[in-house]
């Protein structure tokens, strides 16, 4: 064999040696940098939302109600895939689902608040016997002093402010499964160490809202069993049990919507902040 032949068949091999190294950090490289797209299409989107929903909630008295439907109303795009009346009504039932599903969506009406209202309403002169409103009616000629136990003045208790914290849905495979981890930690993390690189001592436990169901509610399963344990009751269908069920509502598809409610997802967050319109309601 020729030396130069014989070099170049280490060449050859050494470069598909270099290349199966390199070839998942790329895959991860590109598959990531698609779900961060998709996750910035989101945040977008929400960033808007939110103000739609401010907008629309200073239009009807702070309704939470009329928010919500606002953030939904401007979200169905991110739901509606053709152009056509079916899609975007499917589309904006998916959006509803999202927007008041407490599990997949949390808004937050920062003000204003009931200090406020204990501040500065007044009978509501439409449900006397019921509601209180901040009035928003001559507001350049009311006193600006700050007082009560809010600490400002009734022009800043007449600004709607609102937070939304959404669970956007991770999709692309394998950026999903590193990404969700990263953020909540929980079994994702012990998955990925124990799977992929080294034993792990400890998983950390600090769920949040968008964590899976089996992450959320394995602190709660754990102490049940603890104790069944301790009595010498038989954990096995327990276990099982709620094995099964984490996993059915986790992968529960709503019928003629093909919208699953599971899934991983991580938290992003919106704030927004509109002058009322109409006296922010509030109840006796």
């Amino acid at each position: 064999m020729k030396p130069d032949h014989f070099l170049s068949r280490r060449s050859r091999g050494q470069a598909l040696v270099e290349y199966i190294i390199i070839l998942p950090v790329l895959l991860m490289l590109v598959l990531g940098s698609i779900q961060f797209a998709m996750l910035y299409r989101v945040k977008s989107t929400l960033d808007y939302a939110t103000f739609i929903g401010a907008r629309q909630g200073a239009l009807k008295n702070a309704s939470s109600l009329s928010i919500k439907d606002g953030i939904a109303s401007s979200m169905t795009p991110l739901f509606t895939y053709k152009d056509d009346i079916p899609n975007l009504l499917k589309g904006r039932a998916i959006s509803m689902i999202e927007v008041f599903n407490p599990l997949t969506m949390k808004v937050e009406v920062l003000s204003p608040t009931k200090k406020m209202a204990d501040d500065f309403a007044i009978v509501d002169p439409e449900n006397p016997t019921s509601k209180r409103i901040i009035p928003n009616d001559n507001l350049t000629y009311r006193p600006t002093t700050e007082g009560g136990s809010s600490g400002i003045n009734i022009q800043d208790a007449n600004l709607l402010k609102i937070r939304v914290t959404y669970c956007a849905k991770l999709v692309v495979p394998l950026a999903n499964v590193t990404i969700y981890s990263l953020v909540n930690g929980i079994k994702g993390v012990a998955n990925l160490a124990n799977e992929w690189f080294a034993e792990v001592d400890s998983v950390p436990t600090s769920t949040n809202m968008c964590s899976a169901l089996d992450d959320r509610f394995e602190d709660k399963a754990s102490t049940v069993l603890d104790y069944a344990s301790k009595l010498d009751i038989d954990t096995s269908d327990l276990t099982s049990g709620i094995s099964t069920l984490t996993d059915k509502l986790s992968g529960f598809t709503i019928p003629g919507l093909d919208w699953s409610l599971g899934r991983y997802r991580i938290p992003i967050t919106a704030e927004a902040v509109v002058r009322m319109q109409s006296p922010a309601r509030f109840a006796q």
